[in-house]
């Protein structure tokens, strides 16, 4: 026994009274400890269960009905077999838990690409004279029973100048926003980029294919403005794969990829659709080619400008496959029946692709969506580096035949002109020079007068502000509004730069948080594994339908409880790795988040056993006892590189307090690992696997309290027998002296008292707690 335990036993009384001072102390500081941390809790977020978010649900059989549903769900729309509804953000790992779920998406949020509009109105053909759609005019193509979806934000179809076949509207009586028919075109980005496809013949904004039948679907309901989800477009693709359509155009995009919409584009592709979407507007807040453009079924469209350069603001991408006309482009606007409008964006670009796409699928009738496809790639008028370039593709989009071949450069230029010279005498002569200039390989002389120009032409193409021309007489004077329009163009240069600039960067600024906002929910992908032999596995799939950087989550319900390892192959886990997936390990109980970086290459098993209670105060947890591990090539790693988080849920964790301990072997004790609470768990951090549960810290406490005050007990039952065999040689003098020393400053005692002190305080405190006289971190 230590020093401390033989001066009790010269003095029993004198320790008795010294034990009963330190609970008297040690329960009043108690009583505090548990006060103080309850209020520092309530700076923790609590409102996080109630925030509503759109999700997808791909079941694996039939989606249930509505009714089935909780009724806490709103916007509930089903698709075959996904569904996609607004749930509390709390419910999502309960919703992944059940046995006919497949996986379980976030509806990300996704936008029109249109740049702002620009001011001046012409009437002035350039950008079908420079895809050759008068070509095809002469040739008497203009769209006849070729059926074109445009899935937008809706379709005034009450302008003078334009018929739509039908339409659609994914909004409808029963829907959580209120209905919102196709007809209603809030926003007038829809009406404009289907009046680029299919605006009546001879009018001042004439379609490329007015013949046509053009087909409005509604994606964006307008209390979203230029906003809407995924889900949406994934409702819209259904619609447009029921309806027979022959074309899809989506001039909007979403920053990640979307496994769920990449199945419905699959299988509109399938069944012999021609997609065709918007490859973004670059931005300082947005470098990579939006989805869906970026599917390999999918067309990509660029923007180029009037000059045929490439747009400021146009997407650089290995995607890219055709660049068209996005600059400035006269289309119809939603103000009245005779109103139009400028914009520009690769928004603007996608329409003409699907416009020319649409002459070569009525000229060439028996051809599928592959071959027209193929036919419009050798159609590309090649512009850039030689052959398909991350600007622009393949080239620029374009009807005829491309008959010359890659020759030098003096010689396409002759032969171009004397062909197109050929092609212009076709038309009005009033175009011959613009259609020499546009549909002819540039002379040298023209490319170095066209460089010089670059930097203005450019700078007008980026011009713009949120206008839109709505005088009813604009379509009667069209000379006079290009006059007008040119004049007004240089004195509102520097006026339109500034108010640019500045509405630039704050709608960057402004997407740039919306995006860092939902960036977790959105990145995650919720799958149910499958039991093989006893071991939870996961699909390939399941892996490549995560966005890169993104969160697969593992998600057991109580049939899979009895799965406690998840087993990955090699290939998976150089995905994982490759793509930086993060892992998260979702139970009932239990959450496990596993970085990528903590793997090496080869097979993984991932295990989270549930382990016998052998440790000391095993009993009084709350949680089960886990001990985590992570096996690869036949060798179990305990430490890693980035910190794994561990969360335990537990029935009022938050409100008792409780926390997060792991069991040191070396120490044969329970650390603190973590006192942190979020979404209803207990959390701790730690860059090392080892055996994780709950406790309440004072419960913990007082059962070591408890088993030191037996131990004293038991201590002080043979010091009574042993002091009553003692030798009555001891005077009463020197038990005297020694009582005094027991509440003096001698060797042993009052380090005693002041290490009781320090484990009270320290628990108070709720930075560490110690157990035993030993600190843990």
């Amino acid at each position: 026994m230590n020093h401390t335990f033989k001066s009790k036993r010269r003095n029993l009384s004198v320790t008795k009274k010294w034990v009963f001072l330190i609970k008297c102390t040690a329960a009043a500081l108690l009583i505090l400890g548990t006060l103080l941390p309850s209020t520092a809790a309530m700076a923790h977020d609590r409102h996080h269960s109630d925030d509503y978010i759109d999700i997808i649900v791909r079941y694996e059989g039939e989606a249930p009905s509505e009714d089935e549903l909780d009724p806490a769900f709103k916007n509930v729309t089903s698709i075959q077999n996904l569904q996609t509804m607004s749930v509390p953000a709390s419910s999502v790992k309960a919703i992944s838990q059940q046995e006919n779920v497949e996986r379980v998406t976030y509806d990300q949020e996704m936008k029109t690409t249109q740049t702002d509009s620009s001011p001046a109105i012409s009437s002035d053909d350039w950008n079908q004279d420079m895809i050759g759609t008068f070509d095809a005019w002469d040739e008497d193509v203009t769209g006849r029973d070729v059926r074109v979806a445009v899935l937008d934000t809706g379709f005034y179809d009450g302008h003078n100048d334009i018929s739509f076949a039908g339409g659609h509207s994914i909004f409808g009586e029963n829907h959580s926003k209120g209905a919102d028919d196709w007809t209603n075109d809030h926003d007038g980005h829809g009406t404009h980029v289907a009046s680029i496809i299919g605006a009546d013949q001879h009018t001042p904004a004439q379609g490329i294919a007015p013949n046509v039948d053009l087909f409005g679907v509604k994606i964006y309901h307008s209390e979203g403005g230029n906003r809407t989800n995924a889900g949406s477009l994934i409702a819209g693709i259904q619609w447009a794969i029921d309806n027979n359509i022959d074309i899809i155009t989506i001039s909007s995009g979403f920053a990640r990829h979307d496994e769920e919409i990449h199945n419905k584009i699959k299988e509109a592709d399938r069944q012999g659709i021609l997609v065709i979407a918007a490859s973004g507007n670059l931005s300082d807040s947005k470098k990579i080619i939006d989805y869906p453009a970026a599917y390999e079924e999918v067309i990509a469209v660029s923007n180029v400008t009037r000059d045929g350069y490439r747009a400021d603001d146009s997407m650089i991408a290995d995607e890219n496959e055709f660049a068209a006309p996005g600059t400035n482009i006269l289309g119809l606007g939603i103000a009245s029946p005779d109103s139009f409008s400028n914009m520009s964006g690769t928004s603007q670009a996608t329409p003409h692709v699907a416009g020319i796409a649409a002459l070569l699928m009525e000229k060439y009738p028996n051809e599928s969506a592959a071959q027209i496809r193929a036919r419009m790639q050798a159609k590309a008028r090649d512009m850039g580096e030689a052959g398909r370039d991350d600007v622009y593709g393949y080239g620029l989009v374009h009807f005829l035949e491309q008959i010359i071949e890659e020759e030098p450069e003096e010689d396409d230029t002759e032969s171009d002109n004397g062909e197109d010279e050929g092609n212009d005498s076709d038309e009005t002569e009033s175009d011959t020079a613009d259609d020499e200039e546009q549909d002819t390989e540039e002379d040298p002389e023209e490319e170095t007068e066209g460089e010089d120009d670059e930097s203005d032409t450019d700078s007008e193409d980026t011009e713009s502000e949120e206008t839109s021309e709505t005088d009813e007489d604009s379509s009667d004077s069209e000379t006079p509004a290009e006059d007008e329009s040119e004049t007004d163009d240089s004195e509102r240069e520097d006026d339109a730069d500034s108010e640019e600039d500045e509405t630039a960067d704050e709608t960057d600024e402004d997407n740039a948080d919306d995006e860092e906002d939902h960036n977790d929910q959105q990145s995650t992908v919720w799958i149910r594994p499958s039991d093989t032999n006893g071991t939870a596995t996961i699909d390939d799939q399941d892996i490549s339908a995560v966005a890169d950087d993104g969160v697969l989550a593992i998600s057991f319900d109580s049939s899979l409880s009895h799965l406690e390892r998840v087993s990955l192959t090699a290939e998976q886990v150089a995905g994982i790795r490759e793509r930086n997936i993060t892992l998260l390990i979702a139970r009932i109980d239990m959450e496990w988040v596993i970085p990528s970086d903590n793997l090496q290459e080869g097979n993984a098993l991932l295990s989270f056993e549930t382990v016998d209670p052998e440790m000391d105060y095993a009993d009084k947890a709350i949680s089960r006892i886990v001990e985590f591990s992570v096996e690869q090539n036949e060798q179990v790693y305990t430490t890693f590189a980035q910190n794994m988080e561990y969360r335990f849920f537990t029935d009022n964790a938050e409100v008792n307090q409780d926390a997060l301990y792991e069991w040191n072997e070396a120490l044969s004790d329970w650390a603190l690992a973590g006192e942190r609470y979020t979404n209803g768990g207990v959390v701790g951090n730690s860059a090392t696997t080892g055996t994780f549960a709950v406790f309440n810290p004072s419960e913990l406490e007082k059962a070591m309290t408890s088993e030191s005050e037996n131990n004293e007990d038991n201590d002080s039952s043979v010091e009574e027998e042993e002091q009553e065999s003692d030798d009555q040689a001891v005077d009463d003098s020197d038990e005297s002296e020694t009582s005094l020393s027991a509440f003096g400053s001698t060797e042993g005692d009052l380090p005693f008292v002041f290490a009781g002190a320090v484990v009270i305080l320290s628990s108070v405190a709720g930075g560490f707690y110690f157990f035993g006289g030993k600190p843990k971190s």
